[in-house]
């Protein structure tokens, strides 16, 4: 009996760190290239879809793991010298916490930041840490995993902050908190410029 025990346990703490470890930072090596997987978030795609929807309306989700996440509208980075880039990075295996916050960043950006995004003093992207073309900004940036990057650049030099507290903010559970510190974090970023 004690041995039956002893081997549920070890199999759902198997389970557990396997189910973890598609969020956690350890599942990609950013010293190695990614694997390109056939399945792509809509906000990945290398080829632009062929219609866009007016500024300020939401992309139709595509197939895979985020049919769920209702994308906000991208802008390509900004040539301005003083701007924030937002960017959001995930990974092919996705939790129902990293799909929270790709779907509350995307809300946010849209509810708050249409003015500031169509001045170009804010951009905001979702990138697949793993897809081949977008490894140098993946390596730049150091994403590994589900991460939230805000990048203030002033007079043109990049001043890169990996925003960890995502993590505390309780997306799945108290939306309007997550969705409060987010906005609080982009507010703070443009300020000055």
């Amino acid at each position: 009996m004690a041995d039956t025990i002893k081997g549920l346990i070890l199999s759902l703490s198997l389970a557990v760190i396997i189910l973890l470890a598609g969020c956690s930072a350890s599942t990609i090596n950013p010293a190695t290239p990614p694997v390109q997987t056939p399945v792509q978030s809509t906000t990945d795609a290398a080829a632009p879809a062929p219609s866009q929807p007016p500024s300020g309306q939401n992309a139709t989700p595509g197939q895979g793991a985020s049919d769920n996440v209702t994308p906000a509208v991208e802008q390509p980075l900004s040539a301005l010298s003083n701007r924030v880039d937002v960017i959001y990075f995930h990974v092919n295996q996705r939790c129902p916490t990293c799909l929270c916050f790709e779907k509350q960043v995307n809300h946010v950006i849209d509810a708050y930041f249409s003015d500031e995004i169509n001045s170009g003093k804010l951009t905001y992207k979702v990138l697949n840490a793993q897809q081949v073309q977008n490894a140098d900004i993946a390596r730049k940036y150091g994403a590994v995993g589900s991460q939230l990057f805000i990048n203030k650049v002033v007079d043109g030099q990049d001043n890169i902050t990996d925003i960890q507290d995502i993590w505390n903010w309780n997306c799945r559970y108290n939306t309007p908190n997550f969705d409060r510190n987010v906005r609080s974090v982009i507010e703070d970023s443009l300020t000055g410029l």
